[in-house]
């Protein structure tokens, strides 16, 4: 029977999820207890190898707790994809069922932890549209299999006809067929190859649940993966330089600079821990900056843009047609010196990540970490395919330019009083697939929101701006880009909201279909 006809087949994560999870619980419950216990074990007047024998019991109880939890959970946790949605039911106290629909769904990731890599497992998270509590995190199935349901998701959501036939009750073997079957373990005459193999050794495949509680194996006809083509991939040395170049290290570099002085002329040195924490955090965020986006690669698929990135955890995340909400592309004064530009996306997710605590939901989704200007416009023409040529130069004249060359509207002239740098780029461009909003002299911003996208408009004046008779213009579009054009004139500002609201519903109208390998109605 076909998934998505009639009841969901539902399916299990891989066996061995509880001893890739248990681990995290073990961690924490050790940390808590030995915070509350540690003083206490520290002046009782025990033995040093009671004591050790006292922290090695409790470790083993940790692991022990954290096991059974963990197995409970893989117990209770199970997921189907149909014709209209990918489901999930988990939950050990509480239960919980959620649907992701396959026309919201943004992004489809496959990621590797460094212990996924070293064993051959992987999770799948399926960003969905609604915020990062919408979306669905599949962990852990082999890596094979993780990029077999990625396809049929994927193929699922472009409207395209993939038939999921479920094998018969096997029996207690699990292995051999019956008479029906041709007794070659096959149903339905599929081969081998159509099962879902659990790793390069052909395990069990992807299990769903069966009458009774019992575990059979899928065979699913696989949705062939759409074939890709590199676009541009950023060197290693680009982005140490790029980080080396940041406002925060350098801002870092000085602050440290500063206090070794005063440590160094006071003689004393003990104030200096103070500061450990903010070494730290900047420390931690520029490592997950390298580690994330290390081995950057871009590509473009019928599936869509597919980025992939990670040193110690890699991550294969496709975001299909349509999905992006708007492009942000920025430069600080640092990277000025080399023409350096970042383009960071915005999905209707409010964020990466999911319920479980991805470290992903840290820092946003990015196209390009670190690129030239040539890159920037490549990227930015396959994420927004409506660019022209004439838009493109559109595009570089808001990067770097200033006035209103090119037909760009600015802040007029009364605005110097309130942003005396930056009055004259502040400005905005109409072109006929988007809206381009451009601002700052020092910290360069450029926002393009697809008309289509468009989910909100709003105007704002502070009490500087009422004085000055200036507004503030918002285009709100789902995701966390959010732009704002600074100290505009208000009748202009009136004007572009009512020409804007019209463009985006006269955009909508003429927008392909959700699923976007179906002809357009």
């Amino acid at each position: 029977m076909p998934t998505g006809a009639g009841e969901p087949q539902w399916r299990r994560v891989h066996r061995i999820t509880p001893l890739l999870t248990a681990w995290k619980f073990a961690a924490a419950l050790f940390a808590i207890v030995l915070f509350q216990v540690a003083d206490d074990l520290a002046r009782a007047p025990l033995p040093g190898l009671t004591l050790v024998g006292l922290v090695a019991a409790g470790i083993a109880v940790g692991i022990l707790i954290s096991l059974a939890y963990s197995y409970v959970a893989w117990r209770r946790l199970s997921y189907a994809i149909t014709d209209d949605a990918v489901l999930m039911r988990s939950g050990v106290l509480f239960r919980r069922e959620r649907a992701s629909r396959l026309t919201r769904i943004q992004a489809v990731e496959v990621t590797q932890p460094i212990l996924g890599r070293l064993f051959g497992f992987a999770a799948i998270t399926i960003e969905s549209a609604g915020g990062a509590e919408a979306n669905l995190r599949l962990a852990y199935l082999t890596h094979d299999e993780a990029r077999a349901v990625r396809n049929e998701i994927l193929a699922r959501a472009a409207g395209l006809d993939v038939s999921v036939p479920v094998a018969d009750d096997l029996g207690d073997g699990g292995d051999g067929g019956g008479p029906e079957d041709g007794g070659d373990g096959s149903a339905g005459g599929l081969g081998d190859d159509d099962l879902v193999a659990a790793g390069a050794s052909g395990g069990a495949g992807a299990r769903r649940l069966a009458a009774g509680g019992r575990e059979a194996p899928v065979r699913v006809a696989l949705a062939p993966e759409a074939p890709e083509r590199e676009v541009l991939s950023v060197p290693p040395g680009r982005l140490v330089g790029s980080l080396a170049l940041n406002g925060l290290t350098l801002a870092f570099v000085v602050f440290a600079g500063v206090l070794t002085g005063f440590a160094i002329s006071l003689r004393s040195t003990e104030f200096l821990f103070g500061w450990l924490f903010g070494l730290l955090g900047v420390l931690s965020y520029l490592w997950s900056r390298f580690s994330r986006e290390f081995g950057f690669r871009l590509a473009v698929s019928p599936d869509g843009l597919r980025v992939r990135s990670g040193l110690l955890e890699t991550r294969a995340q496709t975001i299909p047609p349509g999905r992006i909400q708007g492009i942000g592309i920025s430069q600080g004064p640092l990277w000025r010196t080399r023409g350096w530009w970042r383009v960071s996306l915005s999905l209707a997710t409010g964020g990466t990540g999911s319920e479980s605590g991805d470290a992903s939901a840290v820092l946003p989704d990015v196209l390009l970490p670190v690129g030239g200007r040539e890159e920037v416009l490549r990227v930015v023409r396959l994420a927004l395919p409506g660019i022209t040529d004439d838009d493109a130069q559109t595009l570089v004249t808001g990067m770097v330019g200033s006035g209103s060359d090119d037909g760009w509207t600015i802040s007029p002239r009364r605005a110097r009083w309130v942003d005396p740098l930056a009055w004259r780029r502040n400005g905005f461009r109409v072109v006929p697939s988007l809206l381009a909003i451009r601002r700052g002299r020092i910290y360069r911003q450029l926002d393009l929101v697809p008309h289509e996208r468009t989910q909100s408009l709003g105007i704002s004046q502070g009490p500087l701006e009422r004085r000055l008779r200036l507004v503030s213009f918002h285009a709100h579009s789902s995701g966390d880009l959010e732009p704002t054009l600074p100290h505009v004139d208000p009748a202009v500002a009136a004007d572009l909201l009512a020409e804007q609201s019209e463009r985006a519903r006269a955009a909508r109208r003429s927008a392909g279909p959700e699923r976007w390998m179906l002809p357009t109605p």
